[in-house]
């Protein structure tokens, strides 16, 4: 896929590896801000998994230079862009579960960029669900949409800033003794993400920033009318940082992206969430024109469990690791439309995710 900056691949020179080694000395220190957290779950844990095959097979790092999707990935991404951008695919992932996601990132000159983002992620058939005497229930749904819209503003020739307006909605089986089978509904609206895209060495190394899920707030709202019941669900935010370098192998070009993403607390009631940092990390080698081949580990949890409870760790925290494709279609199609795969394993190995999707630059 054509990338708006990447220009002629070449080697790292000696001049450029303090600034590479300052890098990984900030990637290396972040764990240690979150290890001092307790232990527990996250609200809002379905909206780390990767969206759009690139990302997928690159280990979940698309936060410093995404192809597209620039919503969901970093907001300040459209305004750089030559080309405006369309994408749709569809994951199958482990357990039955189904993502559909769409997005439509164009420039409106001479500094502005905006992006469109859906996501559809759920299962549309749970059929082992049972009530408080094991009886077998009807089959049911679990149902989440996502929709972002992104701002971004070319600031200059290095920095780019965005913001991005989401708006969440989840649905989820619940059974109740008075009712029976129904569902529990959520919305959330008026939650913000905060990014900056850096281009430390223009087309050649990129660094971005994104601030996730500032002021994310869910209200659910029972299944029976009558209880009134209704429960609190604040996201945590999280900070990524991201960092995506186009070097060379074999005389043709490599790309290396690194995201690390860091847990941060907006809910001080949340004493028992487990802080933590999670490392992804790929690479594309774009040994032929036409077709693209990525690799990639995602996912490397660094938390409290990795010192006090490693069992534990292994069981929960397990990475993921991706492989995929990239494939030009100007064969058949327009010559800037590409088809991209990924296949990924999950975190508790009982299967596998893939994912398919068309990006067309024009």
């Amino acid at each position: 896929m054509a990338r708006s900056l990447l220009q002629r691949p070449c080697r790292i020179r000696s001049r450029f590896i303090p600034a590479i080694r300052l890098l990984g000395l900030a990637l290396f220190c972040t764990p240690v801000v979150t290890l001092a957290a307790g232990t527990g779950g996250e609200a809002g844990a379905y909206l780390l998994l990767p969206v759009g095959a690139a990302a997928t097979a690159l280990g979940g790092a698309g936060t410093a230079a995404p192809d597209y999707y620039g919503s969901w990935w970093n907001p300040a991404m459209a305004a750089t862009l030559q080309n405006d951008r369309i994408a749709a695919g569809t994951a199958i992932r482990s357990l039955g579960r189904i993502d559909a996601y769409g997005s439509f990132d164009f420039r409106v000159p001479p500094r502005v960029g905006v992006g469109l983002f859906m996501l559809y992620r759920g299962d549309p058939s749970l059929n082992d669900l049972h009530d408080y005497d094991e009886s077998l229930l009807p089959s049911a749904s679990y149902t989440t949409l996502t929709f972002m819209g992104s701002v971004s503003y070319y600031a200059t020739r290095r920095l780019s800033l965005g913001a991005c307006f989401n708006v969440y909605y989840q649905s989820l089986p619940t059974y109740n003794e008075n009712s029976g089978l129904g569902y529990t509904t959520a919305t959330s609206t008026g939650s913000f993400d905060f990014a900056a895209q850096y281009r430390l060495i223009p087309g050649i190394w990129t660094l971005g920033a994104v601030f996730k899920n500032i002021g994310t707030r869910m209200d659910w709202v029972d299944v029976d009318p009558n209880s009134g019941e209704i429960a609190d669900d604040q996201y945590q935010p999280n900070l990524v940082l991201g960092s995506s370098l186009v070097a060379s192998l074999a005389n043709r070009p490599l790309i290396w992206n690194l995201d690390c993403r860091v847990s941060i607390y907006g809910d001080s009631t949340q004493s028992n969430d487990q802080g933590e940092t999670a490392l992804s990390t790929g690479a594309e080698w774009r040994e032929w024109d036409n077709f693209y081949i990525r690799a990639g580990v995602g996912e490397l949890t660094i938390n409290s469990d990795l010192f006090n409870n490693r069992a534990l760790y292994a069981n929960e925290f397990s990475p993921r690791y991706s492989v995929g494709f990239a494939y030009n279609l100007k064969k058949y199609l327009h010559k800037s439309t590409w088809f991209n795969y990924a296949a990924s394993t999950d975190r508790i190995w009982e299967g596998l995710d893939q994912q398919f999707d068309i990006a067309l630059s024009f």
